[in-house]
């Protein structure tokens, strides 16, 4: 059966699982003949969409990322086939000469990302970390996006969409220092790629669609287990978009890749219902969606009915045993399904519960991430409105980042981010929620907390993080901090202006000298001779 594939983007590992598929001769087993389709951005702002090209029918499958429930929720009816990977490599790359480190600071600078007016493809993870932002998008000056870095590094552009999977490494192997913006540092944390069809196929061929995805599964066990084999295929059997996509890269793309598939935590293609549900609300509250509905979205590959079970079981008992030994082998059988069922159930249970602790975490800290931190902020706000309660917030910002990054390298701010965590996290007590807030910004979020009491948490930050010396590889790092410190008032008629009003107390601390601590944009508080 002739079958094809749209990918997202030009050859590489990221793809890795489908050719090794089709390689070893998992598709031709299920009766498929696969041929797999780049889709790259030949011409800047018309890439190939697997979106279309599946809906039209000029494609059976594609891979594409969390924009399918934008597209699902639009009307079209894809369905997600397998979650390949649980993170997304999409981040946006700029360069240290550029002089930024947050889409606030873009301003009128020359841009190329996925924006709506300027690319045929929906960037859904673009679109909402540029709004949880807060930027103007009609005031950007934004270009379709090319993917070229030479357009970086001309500076025909300051800002471009790139792969975590091989961006950095390239543009460091061209002797350039790469600086990344994560959607994550603004709480956008969705999945990577997707196999997805359309719901046609999955409802008048089902099984060819569970045939196809478990070839798929087996062909990315297969890479990760033979990943030096794997490069090697895509060298030789797969035309890629220039001369630096060798082999060096590739292995390289291959330890990121495994990274966002994390096949070592979570079964290759599971998709979790609750953290889809998540992306939907996001898309939801941002106004991107009006509604959206899950079921029919996710494809579940049918169980085997009872009577094949029988029947199975039949025929492997009848040469040998009569019809009492039949009972008793059913009951056996039986016994051992209902007990690896149990130990599916528990498996799964405990996937989800660690995929919902990596979906709340910031990945290079561990601290809460900002999504993490919105919907904790919104609990506490409710319950502090029902039970009259106090509640405080402490934002905070390393004073002088970019120069300890100037200096001593992004490996070390790296660290540097990491121990202030680790030092803030002793400081505060049980009930304190600690997130990343931005790139080098935390945010402390204290539950029953008046504004003495949260004053007296501010200064033990304040003064741990003060004395504590940081140990890289470039050497010992001193760092201070800013903080900005406020309280609900009777008047707040949401969280947010607790939080505008913890902002200006935090420039406040940034104009009158740093390294210091203000409260609701009073004078600040003595500081130590």
């Amino acid at each position: 059966m002739p079958v094809s594939l749209q990918l997202l983007w030009y050859h590489q590992f990221q793809y890795a699982g489908y050719y090794a598929a089709k390689a070893q001769g998992y598709f031709q087993e299920a009766g498929l003949d696969v041929e797999i389709r780049d889709g790259g951005y030949h011409t800047p702002g018309r890439a190939a969409d697997p979106v279309r090209e599946v809906v039209t029918g000029r494609a059976d499958f594609g891979v594409s990322r969390s924009d399918l429930l934008l597209h699902r929720a639009r009307g079209e009816p894809v369905t997600v086939v397998a979650n390949i990977m649980q993170r997304s490599p999409l981040v946006f790359l700029t360069l240290e000469r550029f002089g930024f480190s947050r889409l606030e600071e873009v301003g009128d600078r020359p841009i190329s990302v996925t924006l709506p007016g300027v690319d045929e493809r929906i960037s859904a993870e673009t679109l909402a970390t540029f709004l949880a932002a807060g930027v103007n998008l009609e005031s950007l000056n934004n270009a379709a996006p090319s993917w070229n870095l030479q357009d970086l590094y001309a500076g025909r552009t300051q800002l471009m969409p790139a792969y975590s999977t091989d961006g950095l490494y390239a543009v460091r192997r061209h002797g350039e220092v790469p600086v990344i913006i994560r959607p994550a540092d603004y709480g956008i944390d969705f999945y990577g790629d997707l196999l997805f069809t359309r719901q046609a196929l999955v409802e008048q061929h089902p099984e060819r669609v569970a045939a196809f995805r478990q070839a798929t599964i087996r062909g990315w066990v297969y890479a990760f287990e033979n990943v030096e084999e794997t490069v090697d295929l895509i060298l030789e059997a797969y035309p890629r978009r220039h001369g630096d996509i060798d082999r060096d890269l590739l292995l390289h793309e291959a330890e990121q890749v495994r990274e966002l598939l994390q096949p070592s935590l979570i079964e290759i293609g599971y998709s979790n219902p609750q953290r889809w549900q998540s992306i939907g609300d996001q898309y939801l509250a941002m106004g991107m969606i009006d509604g959206y509905e899950l079921e029919g979205f996710l494809f579940q590959p049918a169980p085997p009915t009872l009577t094949t079970l029988l029947l199975t079981l039949w025929r492997w008992l009848l040469p040998f045993m009569g019809v009492v030994v039949v009972v008793a082998g059913l009951a056996g059988y039986l016994l051992f399904t209902n007990r690896r069922l149990k130990e599916e159930i528990q498996r799964r249970r405990e996937a989800e519960a660690t995929l919902q602790q990596l979906a709340d975490r910031d990945g290079l800290t561990g601290a809460g991430n900002r999504r993490l931190f919105e919907q904790q902020l919104q609990q506490e706000f409710q319950r502090s409105r029902r039970a009259r309660h106090a509640l405080s917030i402490i934002l905070m910002d390393v004073d002088n980042f970019k120069r300890i990054n100037d200096e001593s390298g992004h490996l070390a701010g790296d660290v540097v981010l990491k121990e202030i965590v680790r030092v803030t996290r002793a400081a505060l007590r049980a009930q304190d929620h600690l997130a990343r807030y931005g790139g080098e910004e935390f945010v402390v979020l204290l539950p029953e907390t008046n504004l003495q009491q949260a004053r007296h948490v501010a200064e033990r930050i304040l003064e741990a993080n003060r004395a504590h010396r940081v140990n890289t590889d470039a050497g010992p790092i001193r760092y201070t901090l800013s903080l900005g410190l406020s309280h609900l008032q009777g008047n707040d008629q949401d969280p947010w202006q607790m939080v505008q009003r913890a902002d200006e107390s935090l420039y406040c601390a940034k104009r009158l000298g740093r390294d210091r601590l203000c409260i609701d944009a009073a004078p600040p508080l003595p500081q130590p001779d």
